[in-house]
Order: C-alpha cells, then sequence, then structure tokens
C-alpha cells in the first residue's frame, strides 16, 4: 500500500459517530474540523480476530492490512506483488529457497527494528498455530535466519504463486518480542501452548501505518495512526470501522453524512442516493464468489452425496434470477476458479444453464428419482450485503420445481456454524469465498484432497486425476502452460463437482464526495491507507 503523507492535528478521537459528517457546504472552521475527522466506514463485519496467525475472514485484511506489514503487498492498480518489507530477493534455480533482503529503515510501532528473526518468528507461529491461515504456509519446509537484514525460505516443491503468497495476511510480520512478552509461541507447540491471541485482538505489534486502538465485538473497531510510521503517513488520524449488519442502516447513515463510507449497500439502494449530494458510488467487480456445497460423505450429505443428485441441482439452479437477486454486474463463472484469473472462461449464460428437463432426467438416474427433503443449513452472513439467507430462499424456490424440499436451518456463524463448516460437518449450504492472494493458485483449495474440497467430503481418491493438478499447477512456473491446466480444471470442475458457483459478485460502495482513493480490492476490501480527502 503507498501511503501519503499528511500532517493532522490530533482530535476528535471522542467525538460519537452521530456527531461526525463529512459532507455539506462547511464554513471555514467546520471545513478544518471535516479534515482532522475521524474516517467512519460501516460494514457488515464477519471478523472476530486480528491475530494473522489465526484470521481467515473475508474482512479481517482491511484491518491487518494497514496494521501490519508484508514482505510483499498488492498496491491499488498493480498487476504484480511489490516489495513491502523486502528489499529485493533472489530464487533459487530449483524454485525451492527464496532469499529476502530487508529493508533496514522499518520499524514496528514499539521502536524496535523490524529483522529477520521477527519473519522467522512470524511464519513459524502461523505454522506451528495450525489454524485455517496456516494452510496459506503448507508449502514451506523452513526459515532460516542468515543476519539481521537477510531471511532464507525453503519450500517443499516449488510454487507458482509463492511471491503472491506473502501479501496474504497470514504472512504478516510481527514484533517478535512484543508478541513472546504477550505469550506469543512460535515452536512446534504453539497450537496448545501459544496465548498471544487475546492480545493482538485489542492491540497490535506491527509496523503498519495504524495501529488498533480498540475492538468491541458487535460495536465498533478503532485505529489510529502510527505518527512514527517507516513510510509515508496516511491522510486519516484516526478510522472507526462500526458494526452496522443492517444496509438499510448504512443507506441512512450515509444519505445523513453520519459515516463516510456505507460498504455493504445493494445495487437496488443505490437509486436512492441519486439525488443526494455529496455521495459518490464506486462499483466494481470482485473476486468474492457464492457456491452451493454438497457433501460427498453419505453420512454427511445424505441425499446430496449422490453425483445424480449434484448434477440435477445443478441443472435446476436458476441463475439467471440470482443474479437479478443480487444485482446489477452479477456475472457467473463456469467453476471455482473466477472470471479475472488466468485460465478462467467467460461468464456462463445464465439462461441456457438452467435446464429442468436435464435436472429431472439426472435425478431420474439418480437413488431418489421421486425426490427428497433435506435440510438446508444457512449461516447468517451476507457477502456484499446480499444475506446467505436470501439465497438460501431462492435454492428452494428452484429445487421444488425437481420436488427436492429443502428446509433451511438458519444458524449463526459464530454460533457454532462456523466450526461445523470448516470441521467438515456441514451436509449443504450456501457459502461465499474470497481469494486469499492475488493468484489462481488459491482457488486450488477447492480440488479434492485439499481443504476447501474435504469440507465437502470431496476426497482426493474420488477424482485422483484431478486431485493430481494440485501439484502440477503449483510447481508450473510457466504462466502460458499453467493457463492451460486451470482451464482444464475449469472445464471438469464446471461439470462435475461437490461446488455450484452460482455467482460472481458485484460490488458498490458508497462513500462521502470529498474522499478520495476509495477503491475495492480484492485482497484488502479496502485499502485505507490510500484513502484522504
Amino acid at each position: 500500500m503507498k501511503k501519503k503523507g499528511l500532517l493532522l492535528t490530533c482530535v476528535l478521537l471522542v467525538l460519537s459517530i452521530a456527531s461526525i459528517s463529512a459532507k455539506g457546504d462547511a464554513e471555514p472552521a467546520s471545513e478544518q474540523a471535516a479534515m482532522n475527522a475521524p474516517l467512519v466506514i460501516a460494514i457488515e463485519p464477519d471478523y472476530f480476530t486480528f491475530d494473522p496467525g489465526y484470521a481467515y475472514e473475508l474482512y479481517a485484511p482491511m484491518v491487518i492490512g494497514v496494521v501490519y506489514d508484508n514482505l510483499f503487498e498488492f498496491t491499488s492498480g498493480a498487476a504484480a506483488p511489490m516489495p513491502q518489507l523486502a528489499e529485493s530477493y533472489t530464487v533459487s534455480d530449483d524454485g525451492l529457497v527464496y532469499t529476502f533482503k530487508l529493508r533496514k529503515d522499518a520499524a514496528f510501532v514499539s521502536g524496535n527494528s523490524v529483522t529477520a528473526t521477527d519473519v522467522k518468528f512470524s511464519f513459524d507461529r502461523a505454522i506451528n498455530l495450525k489454524s485455517n491461515a496456516s494452510a496459506l504456509l503448507d508449502g514451506v519446509v523452513s526459515i532460516d535466519v542468515i543476519d539481521d537484514n537477510t531471511v532464507s525460505i525453503t519450500l517443499g516443491k516449488a510454487d507458482s504463486a509463492f511471491i503472491s503468497k506473502t501479501t496474504s495476511t497470514a504472512y504478516a510480520v510481527l514484533d517478535s518480542a512484543v508478541v513472546i512478552e504477550h505469550g506469543g509461541v512460535s515452536d512446534a507447540s504453539a497450537a496448545q501452548t501459544d496465548s498471544a491471541q487475546n492480545y493482538l485482538d485489542h492491540q497490535s505489534a506491527g509496523s503498519g501505518p495504524y495501529t488498533l486502538k480498540s475492538f468491541t465485538a458487535d460495536d465498533k473497531l478503532v485505529m489510529v495512526r502510527n505518527e512514527n510510521y517507516w513510510g509515508d503517513l496516511p491522510a486519516f488520524e484516526t478510522i472507526i470501522i462500526q458494526d452496522m449488519p443492517d444496509e438499510n442502516a448504512q443507506l441512512l447513515a450515509v444519505k445523513a453524512g453520519d459515516i463516510d463510507i456505507a460498504f455493504n449497500l445493494s445495487s437496488d439502494q443505490l437509486s436512492q442516493l441519486d439525488s443526494i449530494e455529496g455521495v459518490q458510488i464506486i462499483s466494481s467487480t470482485t473476486m468474492t464468489m457464492g457456491f452451493i456445497m454438497m457433501h460427498s460423505d453419505p453420512e454427511i450429505g445424505m441425499q446430496v452425496s449422490d453425483p445424480y443428485v449434484q448434477k440435477a441441482i445443478r441443472y435446476a439452479v436458476n441463475y439467471k434470477e440470482l443474479q437479478t437477486l443480487i444485482g446489477a454486474g452479477t456475472i457467473t463463472p463456469e467453476s471455482f476458479i473466477q472470471v479475472g484469473f488466468i485460465g478462467s472462461k467467460d461468464p456462463i449464460d445464465p439462461a441456457s444453464q438452467t435446464d429442468l428437463t436435464k435436472a429431472k432426467d439426472m435425478l431420474s438416474k439418480s437413488a431418489y428419482p421421486d425426490g427428497f427433503s433435506i435440510d438446508f443449513r444457512v449461516c447468517d452472513l451476507a457477502p456484499e450485503g446480499i444475506p446467505l439467507t436470501l439465497i438460501a430462499e431462492k435454492i428452494k424456490s428452484d429445487l421444488e420445481k425437481i420436488d427436492i424440499s429443502i428446509n433451511i436451518v438458519q444458524e449463526t456463524w459464530g454460533g457454532g456454524f462456523g466450526d461445523a463448516y470448516r470441521n467438515r460437518t456441514v451436509g449443504f449450504t450456501a457459502m461465499y469465498w474470497g481469494p486469499d492472494y492475488n493468484d489462481p493458485n488459491t482457488q486450488l483449495a477447492f480440488l479434492p484432497g485439499q481443504y476447501v474440497g474435504l469440507r465437502a467430503g470431496w476426497t482426493a481418491d474420488m477424482n485422483p486425476a484431478l486431485a493430481a493438478m494440485y501439484d502440477t499447477i503449483v510447481a508450473e512456473t510457466d504462466n502460458n502452460v499453467r493457463t492451460g491446466f486451470i482451464e482444464d480444471v475449469v472445464t471438469e470442475t464446471g461439470e462435475d463437482s461437490p461446488f455450484i458457483v452460482y455467482a460472481q459478485y458485484p460490488k458498490y460502495i458508497a462513500a462521502s464526495s470529498m474522499l478520495k482513493g476509495v477503491e475495492y480490492s480484492n485482497l484488502y476490501r479496502l485499502d485505507l491507507a490510500e484513502i484522504s480527502k
């Protein structure tokens, strides 16, 4: 993230959100106050931790991305990762050993210099915590400190996306001295003995342009500018991220000027902002995709574990109506390799993809030719402002047309659904996914035998040839060859897999017209350090 320097005086942290206005015609005195006011963002968050070793939710990078630094980062408009804490790097001829030279001027908020020891501690800890985030470091065999400013990372196998992976929050570099002081452990016992998460959930140990001031679940998060940041200072002294799950409340708040950015608006709500002065609309296509998951283990997925039932559902879903429901700009990729990645294909024609005759034919070949009833578990999350419960109702309506009756069971993500989903015990659901890093290799997690594939009970022995494509693609450093392999995966999984991708979401953000640099980021959601007035 390139940071824009701007000296601001320290004021207004104690103001309530209701008193904040970033819009309107101001008198000279109030203009100065507006420039010094906090940046207030309303979102429907899914995060619950800001410990980089654990964080794996869609919105966590919005915070972690400005509190911590990485070896590499994705800057606005960049097609490839750019150095951040790394000054330069070399790769061995076999593609297994990466040696990074660190910049010497980077320091943590504590004042401690960023060293190779901190990189090793951070990566070892992330690996040994054995969390969901740990999967992003699965290929790392060892991290070795060469000297204070040189660190070497050895991989078990060549990885064509390794530099892109280092931009993810799992690779954030922590102040090892501070984390150890608060219970941090990086050795093999970390999963059992590390106790630093609570500290890192409410304070930070990073070298980024902001520090975490406070976090109250279901209320708000406050970050303050790191005045000793080693790079260019960001514009805003204080950022408040307000938990506002109701998109209508977000709409009213941005119209009234009580917030600066409404992050979870639907396309239907945009028309209500057409005549509102001082509000700008930012729209883009995201890499966030929604999918139906059908567990392949009969004991968990029950009827939907039947491959013919899975195909019947694939043809029964009305993709065109789902696109309309989600809003203008929605597209439907052929498979879990989103449109925009190398190897992806053009969006499918939603009208031709739905075929009830084929759906009924597939069902007739299954063990349940006369249809069946089944529970459909759905949680309370709302990707890009669209509740998954709304998607579930649409799927229920579609499947009734082929005599599949689903009973929608509503659950909360934090109340057990999240754990069940990750522990591979959810049989039939609608969920969503955003890339962990900006490379199609991140989507290979959906292949049989990989960690998302296994959430659907899709083991490697169910499709050994397809499972083997993971290693083939990851090891291939020639992008032209890799593209061909990915295209093959798209073709096969678009026709036969326990995942049905029903949409690639658009994104609509309403923001004060006084703001600059408000852009959607697939990695960070918003690059907060880029926003200014």
